[in-house]
């Protein structure tokens, strides 16, 4: 990938679209509480740019946002409500989120990213059901077609 290559992302009705600038920052699986209240999952996949490589090419009127904390708002698609990404805007934050920068959600991303993910964060948040589940069988779809 050439890093002069943006990298689009949307929201799930397509209403908000957004693309940053590689070089991204590191690719984190995040395990905190936060993350996962937020879209109902295990983790959430993370990367960043910094503020001026991110820019909207429609529908940023359509982004609503939650501030979370003093320090933190998350930004979503008030159509569909797809949640694409975070900033932080004032020091404090505990985590240490990087101010200027903005946390997109990997899976809100159209094209691979330059890099893989790197670690998981916040890990001793980790819900318990998810040990294992690299070894689970694997399937074409949401149907009972073996891929391994």
């Amino acid at each position: 990938m050439d890093l002069a290559d943006k990298i689009s992302g949307r929201c799930l009705c397509g209403a908000v679209g957004f693309e940053i600038t590689p070089p991204t920052g590191p690719m984190t699986h995040c395990h905190c509480r936060s993350c996962r209240l937020s879209r109902g999952v295990a983790f959430v996949t993370w990367t960043s740019v910094p503020k001026e490589r991110f820019a909207f090419v429609r529908g940023e009127e359509g982004v609503g946002w939650y501030r979370s904390s003093p320090s933190v708002r998350w930004g979503f698609c008030a159509g569909c409500g797809s949640q694409m990404f975070y900033v932080a805007d004032v020091e404090g934050q505990p985590d240490q989120p990087t101010i200027g920068h903005v946390y997109v959600s990997v899976g809100s991303l159209a094209e691979p990213l330059d890099k893989g993910p790197e670690m998981h964060v916040s890990f001793e948040e980790h819900v318990g059901w998810i040990e294992g589940a690299q070894t689970l069988p694997r399937h074409r779809g949401k149907t009972g077609e073996r891929m391994d």
